[in-house]
Parts: structure tokens; C-alpha cells; sequence
């Protein structure tokens, strides 16, 4: 029963962490064709970054749009940019050729989300070219209008079969390539120790507290000690256990460990959810076992508690008395664990205006600056 406490423990720590995004983002109306709520563009440049997406489209027939946002929220920036597509239905409908660019101004973040017609030129790498290469350098000196006309201009190139840039794509781009700049493997390598430490240290730690509160009850109330060592004493180990416990700590330091690791080296708000809910399941862990000798009352519950389910056992042939305070489980209980975890492992075998009607192939790419 500990190891599958410890189990259910850290489970839930990493299912809670994940809702460490915030609400999600709400998409605003459509405002052709740069919808930019916070004002990172001032008119005259809205004006030219709508003149030249006009000429893209008169030229090249893809219908542009770009998405400004400060932040999204701790919110996937794939979500945002699908969202606001399908809301804005870019691109002419039963051509889909629209084209939206999402820029997370704070969290430095960009992706292009390329309609179903788009697909077979605007390919997932000429996305990340097109941000990488042309985007990325503007945003890093601030300019936020040159670096979206450029990312625009070398995808309508290529959309125009252009020798140069289709050349360019199949260029390698040594810059862009030669590391993961998103990637803090410090923060990382952080969450994974404070994951480790109270996984393998909250038995430890809470049997040295139990001990502590059990002492303290005793020594104040001694008659408590001989009822409660005998009706409190565990059945006979299984052999083997020890090794067991072990393995899952193992088990668990490397999945779902790795994936905090990696996690929380891409994405600040994982990490700091996955330090917060450890450090809280921990504690919880550690404590709670506790209470139940806290004051006499509790203690008294549990021992009942205690006291039933053995004799529950005991009713069902599957715990036997050996001596006095002395249990063991018989081969009944042990066939009947064996039989419910066959059972359960058998049964566990989605200007004009860009908005047209079109449709998001879910093709793109996602980058920084």
C-alpha cells in the first residue's frame, strides 16, 4: 500500500501541473487584416504591413492576417493560432489559402498557421525558415512591421515558385540550426532535482515524523502504547518487496522524471507549477500520516479503523493469526491479488479583408527571437 500511495501521489502531481496554463486566450473580432489589440503597431505601420500582404495576395493569391498578442497566457502558441484561423475562417472558402502569423510579443514567441491549399508549397520547413530567417532578426532589433513584411515576402515567393527563394529553402540555414536557444536544460536539470528529492526522501521523512507524533502521544499516555502495538501490528511482508520499492522509485525518477526535465526546460510556467505542486504533495505526504496521533480521539479512530479491516480480512480467509500481535496473509489473499490484476491489465488491453470562409490545414511551424 505505501509504493502504490507514492504512485498515486506523483501521479497527480504531474497531472496538476499540467493545468498550469492560464484561462485561455479569447480571440477578438476580425479587423482586416492585422488585428493588433494592443497597439504594437502604430497606423502608419498597419497601413504598410496591410499594403504589403494586398500586394502578397494580388500577386501570389495568399490571403494574409496577422495575430499580435503580449502574451498567451501560458496557453500552446498552436492553440492560439488555430483558434483565431477557424474563427476568422482565413483564406477564401473552398480554397483555403489563407496564412495567419501569431506574434507573443512578451514571450518572444511566433508561428505561421497555413491554410488546407497552402499545404503542399507552404511546407511545415519553409515556415520555420520564414520565421527563423526572416522574422526572428527583425523582432530581435524591434522591428516588428520589417520583420513581418520580410517573413511574409519570402513565403509568397516561394508560393510564386520564385528560383531564388525556392534555392534558398533547400539551403541549409547553419544559424538557425546550431541550437535550441528555447531550451533552459539549468531550469530543467532544477525541476528533475526538486522531483528527485522529495521522491526519494518523503518515506524516509515521514516515517522519521510518524515516529516523532507516535512517541509523543505514548509518552504522555502510556496505556495507549501496549493496545496499540498489538492492534496496529502489519502482517508478514511479502518477499521481495524491498526490490519492488526500488524499482518503482527507479522507474520513477526516469518516466515520468525526464518528462519534468524536458518539460519545464521548454516552458517556464511548467516549471514553476511542477516545483509548487511537488513541494505541496510533499509536504502533504510527509504530515498527513501523522495526524492520527495527534490527540487520543484520533488515535482511537484509527485503531477502529485498524481493527475492522482486519477483521474484514480475517472473515474473508485472507489473513490469519500466527502469534499474538503476529499476521500473516494467506494464499487466498494472494490469489486474489493475482487474479484482480490479470482482470484489470486484460480490460484496459480533434484593403479586403483575409476572412473568407477558409480553412486551417493545422500545417505550420513554431519559433522564437
Amino acid at each position: 500500500m505505501r509504493i502504490l500511495w507514492l504512485l498515486v501521489v506523483t501521479s497527480l502531481t504531474w497531472f496538476l501541473s499540467l493545468p498550469a496554463s492560464a484561462a485561455a486566450l479569447a480571440i477578438p473580432p476580425f479587423t482586416p487584416n492585422v488585428v493588433d489589440p494592443h497597439g504594437y503597431l502604430d497606423a502608419a505601420a498597419t497601413e504598410r504591413v496591410n499594403l504589403e500582404l494586398q500586394r502578397i495576395r494580388d500577386e501570389s493569391h495568399v490571403w494574409g492576417a496577422v495575430y499580435i498578442v503580449d502574451t498567451l497566457g501560458g496557453e500552446p502558441i498552436e492553440n492560439v493560432a488555430v483558434k483565431a484561423f477557424e474563427k476568422w475562417q482565413l483564406g477564401e472558402k473552398g480554397v483555403d489559402n489563407g496564412l495567419l502569423l501569431v506574434l507573443a510579443i512578451d514571450d518572444r514567441k511566433s508561428r505561421f498557421e497555413v491554410g488546407y491549399g497552402l499545404e503542399g508549397t507552404i511546407t511545415d520547413v519553409a515556415s520555420l525558415r520564414a520565421l527563423d530567417s526572416y522574422l526572428a532578426p527583425g523582432m530581435r532589433e524591434g522591428n516588428i512591421e520589417g520583420a513581418i513584411v520580410n517573413a511574409f515576402g519570402f513565403l509568397s515567393r516561394l508560393v510564386a515558385q520564385d528560383p531564388g527563394a525556392v534555392l534558398e529553402l533547400q539551403t541549409p540555414d547553419i544559424e538557425s540550426t546550431s541550437g535550441d536557444d528555447d531550451m533552459d536544460w539549468h531550469r530543467g536539470l532544477v525541476a528533475w532535482g526538486v522531483f528527485l528529492v522529495p521522491l526519494w526522501l518523503c518515506i524516509p521523512l515521514r516515517n522519521l515524523w510518524v515516529g516523532y507524533r507516535r512517541r509523543a502521544l505514548f509518552e504522555e499516555h502510556p496505556v495507549l502504547a501496549l493496545r496499540g502495538d498489538e492492534q496496529v501490528a502489519k502482517p508478514q511482508a511479502t518477499a521481495g518487496g524491498g526490490a519492488f520499492k526500488w524499482g518503482i522509485l527507479l522507474f520513477l525518477s526516469v518516466n515520468p522524471g525526464v518528462f519534468v526535465f524536458f518539460l519545464s526546460a521548454m516552458e517556464q510556467l511548467v516549471y514553476y507549477g511542477a516545483v509548487a505542486v511537488t513541494a505541496l504533495i510533499a509536504l502533504l505526504v510527509i504530515f498527513m500520516p501523522g495526524r492520527k496521533y495527534g490527540s487520543i480521539e484520533r488515535y482511537q479512530q484509527f485503531l477502529e479503523k485498524v481493527a475492522k479491516e482486519r477483521a474484514d480480512l480475517i472473515a474473508k480467509g485472507h489473513l490469519e493469526q500466527t502469534a499474538a500481535g503476529d499476521y500473516r496473509y494467506t494464499a487466498a489473499y494472494h490469489a486474489s491479488r493475482a487474479s484482480s490484476s490479470s482482470s484489470s491489465s486484460s480490460s484496459s488491453s480533434s484593403s479586403s479583408s483575409s476572412s473568407g470562409g477558409g480553412r486551417s490545414g493545422g500545417g505550420g511551424a513554431s519559433s522564437g527571437w
